[in-house]
């Protein structure tokens, strides 16, 4: 028989000596080194360019924020910052003074500009509840430190007699302060015998709401309340009648006087309480 050819075994790896370890342990140490370093110093001047770029921005911030702090400490520092001139300007009809709507507002000369314009609004709301006559308020800066303000006052739609004393009515229904002992040369319609509060207010919204040709016909408005019409009014007219009516459908009813007036043949009384009816005046 043939003898089996016996396969050469395979030779197991010798083992190393503590020594030989170390050495192989310290080769590959040196090799992930240096590609570590290979991978830093690739990377190297990307990270320059970078650190440029953000050093040029927070530069570039500081001296923004520098300037702007000059600026405007040079703004604050100089006359434009605070106001010069004054310009008191009154649209439409206007009974008051520049010194009374400047007082006000309580602005004064050599305020802060920027103060002034923002706080318009909290200066507007004061000077209205300060001074019944204004209605509306509007600031103008002109040549950076020059400001105007420009106002309107309330339509005054009569007066008020009180005490011997006319003090003006507004078309809001609130009455001012600066009373008169003598009517007034406009010749405003009187009102008499009327409290400040929501029946003279409304009482003047109905007056309001008349054509100015029937507004100036009448002289005075009473208030003559009574248990069954507790808004009644009693006027004198211009030329001679008198009227009665209620406050809530006066405006509505006195449309109807001029032509009842017309037909009258002598002076009297024209009654708006209950329909509209008229009858002579006793003599």
């Amino acid at each position: 028989m043939a003898k089996k050819r016996q396969q050469p075994q395979k030779s197991e790896p010798a083992e190393l000596t503590p020594w030989e370890a170390y050495q192989a342990q310290q080769k590959q140490t040196k090799q992930k080194s240096s590609g570590h370093k290979r991978t830093i110093e690739s990377k190297l001047p990307k990270l320059k360019e970078v650190r440029r770029k953000r050093l040029r921005r927070r530069l570039l911030v500081l001296v923004v924020i520098l300037t702007v702090c000059l600026l405007g400490a040079g703004y604050f520092a100089s006359p434009l910052s605070r106001v010069g001139t004054l310009n008191i300007e009154g649209k439409g009809q206007t009974t008051l003074s520049d010194q009374a709507v400047l007082d006000a507002t309580g602005i004064k000369p050599n305020d802060l500009v920027i103060k002034t314009l923002w706080q318009r609004k909290q200066i507007t709301q004061r000077a209205l509840k300060k001074e019944a006559k204004l209605s509306a308020f509007q600031f103008k800066l002109t040549n950076y430190h020059q400001l105007t303000l420009q106002y309107r006052e309330h339509k005054m739609v009569g007066v008020l007699l009180q005490a011997g004393r006319y003090y003006p009515i507004l078309s809001t229904g609130r009455i001012t302060n600066d009373g008169s002992g003598k009517q007034s040369k406009s010749n405003y319609t009187v009102y008499s015998q009327f409290t400040p509060g929501k029946t003279l207010t409304a009482m003047v919204t109905q007056y309001d709401r008349l054509p100015v040709k029937i507004r100036s016909a009448i002289s005075e408005i009473h208030y003559v309340p009574t248990k069954v019409n507790p808004q009644r009014i009693h006027l004198y007219m211009t030329d001679g009648n008198q009227v009665y009516a209620t406050i809530k459908t006066f405006a509505k009813k006195m449309h109807y006087y001029p032509n009842i007036a017309k037909q009258m043949t002598k002076k009297g009384i024209i009654n708006f309480e209950v329909g509209a009816y008229s009858y002579p005046a006793k003599s």
